[in-house]
């Protein structure tokens, strides 16, 4: 065809073309030879040009998006791992747990889908997961920095990895399944103990104190039943107060019977009484370990722990406790009665009626007076009884207080019967003085108002009617 074929070099062998055309190839050349004919270019004088404005291209069409409303809604939400929240529960002991649940409504979720493969990497070995790879910087967070910095995905993640149960940390960075991932749990590495709630940590105060949790009056009449039964009992008082060198100590709120226990010295027993998780007996504990602090000079508004910290009391509030504990009806008792041996070699002492006088004599009316008795007469104690309400106390609060400006009071009788043992009475004093215008010898009398830790103090029929009643709380019947 003419023109369909470009003329070649002489260099091919093939049969020169007719005349015709080697005429008209004459006036053409290759295309593989230079045009000496062909004007040259200009060189550029502007080595930079300027672009082009975008103007200059042909304008776009823009892109058709589909329309939307063929497609329906949008599939619903899928639930998995993502979706777990932490909740906490307070148990009966008052202790707060934590654990992971899916949302109430989860039912109403359609299934995950199969994408997870992708955001999960699959395990190394059968039983063993590894942790997902997190970005850089990933798990610090500086202050004030955006939340959408970290992805909460991601986030949740890493929570539940480290937080699931039956995951635990091995070395590497990987997790065993469980118990039957043949690798024993650590529960340190996955929920550090700092971190955990402690047994008997409250959700509103690490201090707060059990006492509050229960029933004030129930604790109240266990707290003052067990402070009279502590001190009805010599033997049993002093165990106590020796702190279990002369053997065990036996826990009252226990009772007898295989619930009995018993601990070697006040420490165990005061934990074992303050973290007893019995409900039933959970205030009778309480009660017990209230006493007991009583009665050892220790702080029982403290929780104890093993830095027995609770220990640790000013001697004025140890006293101050004790002293609240009064014997009920009040009582006031009053030493240094006794006048004497007689013939027989019997003690001799004021009688009830002679201390009505006296009483009466002080300015104070309504007390009733016994004088004690034992073995070989008069024991110089004499007590005087009041009525069993408001004026019946105030009245045994008054006498115990002139007792105490006289400079005869508790802490006087005690000083007064150490530096006069062994001593003559009748010269001593301190017991004995000259009435001036008589010109007779009297007593010296050292009285104070009678409490729990004076039931040995008094005679059987005494303390057996005797009840134990908080100064401070008292409240008159109405």
């Amino acid at each position: 065809m003419a023109g369909g074929n470009h003329p070649k070099s002489s260099l091919h062998n093939k049969p020169p073309p007719s005349s015709a055309a080697s005429a008209s190839a004459s006036h053409r050349k290759s295309r593989w030879e230079p045009n000496s004919s062909s004007p040259k270019p200009k060189p550029n004088s502007n080595p930079n040009p300027s672009p082009k404005h975008p103007s200059d291209h042909p304008s776009l069409l823009p892109f058709p998006f589909p329309d939307p409303s063929p497609l329906g809604p949008p599939p619903p939400p899928a639930y998995g791992f993502h979706m777990l929240e932490r909740r906490t529960i307070v148990l009966a002991d008052g202790s707060v747990r934590s654990y992971f649940a899916l949302p109430l409504d989860y039912q109403d979720f359609a299934p995950r889908p199969l994408d997870f493969l992708h955001r999960f990497p699959p395990p190394l070995s059968p039983g063993r997961f590894r942790l997902p790879d997190f970005p850089p910087g990933a798990s610090k967070r500086k202050y004030g920095d955006d939340d959408g910095s970290r992805d909460d995905l991601a986030r949740q993640r890493e929570q539940l990895l480290r937080n699931a149960n039956g995951l635990s940390r091995i070395s590497g960075g990987e997790f065993s399944a469980g118990p039957s991932g043949g690798t024993p749990l650590k529960r340190e590495l996955v929920d550090p103990p700092e971190m955990r709630p402690s047994k008997h940590s409250r959700h509103d105060g690490a201090n707060f104190s059990r006492h509050s949790q229960v029933d004030q009056d129930a604790l109240k009449r266990a707290f003052v039943n067990f402070a009279k039964l502590i001190n009805d009992n010599v033997s049993q008082k002093r165990s106590y107060l020796e702190d279990g060198k002369q053997g065990r100590l036996h826990c009252l709120a226990c009772g007898t019977g295989r619930s009995a226990k018993d601990f070697p010295d006040m420490h165990s027993l005061i934990m074992h009484t303050y973290n007893s998780d019995n409900a039933d007996s959970q205030v009778d504990h309480l009660g017990l370990h209230k006493a007991l602090c009583v009665l050892m000079g220790w702080n029982y508004s403290k929780p104890p722990d093993n830095s027995k910290a609770y220990q640790f009391l000013s001697s004025d509030e140890a006293a101050a406790n004790q002293d609240d504990l009064i014997m009920w009806p009040p009582l006031v008792i009053i030493h240094n009665t006794n006048t004497g041996k007689n013939r027989d070699g019997r003690m001799e002492g004021l009688g009830n009626k002679t201390m009505d006088n006296k009483i009466r004599e002080l300015g104070f009316m309504g007390g009733k007076s016994k004088s004690l008795y034992g073995r070989d007469g008069h024991l110089g104690v004499t007590l005087v009884k009041f009525a069993g309400d408001q004026s019946g106390f105030k009245e045994a609060i008054r006498l115990a207080e002139h007792f105490e400006k006289e400079n005869h009071g508790r802490n006087d009788w005690a000083r007064v019967q150490s530096q006069t043992l062994g001593k003559d009475d009748e010269n001593n004093a301190n017991l004995v003085k000259v009435d001036e215008k008589k010109g007779e010898k009297r007593r010296v009398l050292y009285g104070y108002l009678g409490t729990a830790f004076d039931l040995d103090k008094v005679d059987f029929d005494t303390r057996k009617k005797a009840a134990i009643e908080s100064r401070r709380e008292y409240k008159p019947p109405m």
